[in-house]
């Protein structure tokens, strides 16, 4: 099951997103996995994209279908992830595709 939880929330589309792993995301993708999944936090694979500056990830993700203004349980986006970890070509690309 792609979409299977491990005990912290992480389904293997985040955590391929959290390591950087381009092509497996992909393939996940293919096979199903849900872009917009959230962890044990309200975290998404952009969040993870964007908090470690995976720009080809996070264009991947948002051309999936990636909500870019979906909050985690602290009421934060995957723009503030990439505004705290100065990534503007990731903070231009989100606004772009209708960040708040």
């Amino acid at each position: 099951n792609v979409n299977e939880h491990n005990k912290i929330g992480e389904t293997p589309l985040l955590c391929a997103c959290n390591n950087g792993y381009e092509n497996i995301t992909k393939f996940l993708v293919k096979q199903g996995a849900d872009v917009n999944g959230k962890n044990n936090v309200g975290e998404t694979p952009l969040f993870y994209a964007c908090k470690n500056g995976y720009e080809n990830i996070v264009k991947n993700l948002v051309e999936y279908g990636a909500d870019v203004n979906k909050k985690n349980f602290l009421s934060e986006t995957p723009l503030l992830y990439a505004c705290k970890n100065g990534n503007k070509n990731i903070i231009k690309y989100l606004i772009e595709h209708g960040a708040d």
